[in-house]
């Protein structure tokens, strides 16, 4: 079966950790949900145009900016003499356990029909005609062409009877990653990938963990690859990734997961790093996300509870947005940097390659330089932005593209303008 995953105009209230990387390919729990949505068929993704556009420049060479491999085939017949079924998902939505369960049930009920999410079209089942035609090819087609959702919502008027849950605001992000960490975990253990080497401590092959380790509550699975020094303290439900290296000393506490090859140490709870970013000094690093090729400096410290321990607000597009939520560290766009000892106030929104120090204000535009010596208004350049993830690729072995500098032009040209693309 063909699934294809797109992204509506409201994927731009995510803010700044889903303008680099499509919507899907944001890590919550322990997947995303493209990888989640690969156990149902292929997945074809409808994207902003200049993810789109770096998806294929890069594809089958390496990994995507944002970290994700991603193969472009010749994709399957979407009909035979029986017609064909396609699943189409918006990208918004939260790969919990729940929610995959809850599409594997359309899947297999096979009824035409969509599933809303308020206003918002969650999924859809579509039916082609044996010759892969008909009036559903013609709406899947303005789906990927457009990432226009109304002529699906036109021919198939039919509710089916399913709730699935989609993202709105920033930060209902890290909510709905400690909703879905513990279902994510469970799901990778159940793969039979993984050994239990001391009690609530999972490790695929080629992991390294030292003895020294104290796992003072599991799960805590390791992916292949790995290295998890001495005198490290694990606290699970907790996620180390492939070819990660957690330095000595560090505690990695509950809900965190920390990506493909990243490098981390000091404190860390609760909290993403998406592929690549480091964070290897000592600093505290709390119900965060942050994107890719991200570099925390030494004594970087994210607050992530008020002094008078009542609920976080968000200020945004001119409206205050009611989180609900005690505790909430900074959402960081990915390529961003800080400097040593720079401070992030709670609920901070740090725009894609922005360079920061100091005490920080609630949000920092794309590109902006913060540095404590830096002029009033100055920035990063892109040529700047390229020149720094040319030297941090050089220390994965990886090489910068020109669809890498194709993209950074692009997130330039956007500006503080979050919404295009």
């Amino acid at each position: 079966m063909q699934v294809v995953v797109f992204e509506d105009d409201a994927v731009a209230g995510l803010g700044v950790v889903a303008v680099a990387r499509p919507a899907c390919d944001l890590t919550l729990g322990g997947s995303t949900l493209a990888d989640a949505l690969l156990h149902l068929g292929g997945v074809d993704r409808a994207v902003r145009p200049h993810l789109a556009r770096h998806i294929v420049a890069v594809a089958g060479r390496r990994p995507t900016l944002w970290g994700t491999t991603i193969s472009i085939e010749t994709p399957p017949a979407m009909a035979s003499t029986h017609g064909a079924t396609v699943l189409a998902v918006n990208a918004r939505m939260v790969p919990s356990r729940t929610n995959i369960q809850s599409l594997r049930s359309l899947v297999e009920a096979g009824h035409r029909g969509i599933v809303l999410d308020g206003d918002s079209l969650a999924a859809a089942i579509l039916h082609l005609d044996a010759d892969g035609g008909g009036p559903d090819r013609r709406a899947l087609s303005e789906l990927i062409d457009t990432r226009s959702t109304s002529a699906i919502e036109a021919c198939c008027p039919d509710h089916l009877d399913a709730a699935l849950e989609l993202l709105h605001e920033p930060h209902e992000i890290i909510s709905a990653h400690e909703q879905s960490l513990t279902g994510s975990l469970a799901m990778l253990i159940d793969s039979g990938r993984f050994r239990e080497l001391r009690p609530g401590l999972f490790a695929a092959e080629g992991a390294s963990i030292a003895e020294q380790v104290v796992v003072r509550q599991g799960p805590v699975v390791v992916e292949g690859g790995a290295e998890i020094g001495p005198f490290v303290c694990l606290d699970g439900p907790l996620l180390v990734g492939p070819e990660a290296r957690v330095n000595p000393h560090a505690w990695l506490r509950a809900g965190t997961v920390i990506g493909r090859a990243c490098r981390v140490g000091g404190e860390v709870e609760a909290t993403v790093l998406e592929p690549f970013s480091n964070k290897p000094h000592d600093g505290f690093l709390g119900h965060s996300h942050l994107g890719s090729w991200v570099n925390i400096a030494a004594g970087t410290i994210t607050s992530n509870l008020k002094a008078s321990y009542g609920p976080i607000r968000l200020r945004q597009d001119d409206r205050t947005i009611e989180t609900g939520r005690q505790f909430l560290g900074a959402m960081i766009g990915d390529l961003a940097k800080t400097a040593i000892n720079t401070s992030i106030p709670c609920g901070c929104r740090i725009g894609v390659a922005a360079t920061i120090g100091g005490s920080v204000p609630e949000t920092v535009p794309a590109f902006q330089n913060l540095l404590v010596d830096a002029p009033a208004g100055s920035t990063t350049s892109p040529a700047q932005a390229e020149a720094a993830l040319e030297r941090m690729m050089a220390r994965r072995g990886l090489e910068i593209l020109p669809a890498d500098r194709d993209l950074i032009a692009s997130l330039a040209g956007f500006g503080a303008d979050y919404t295009r693309g």
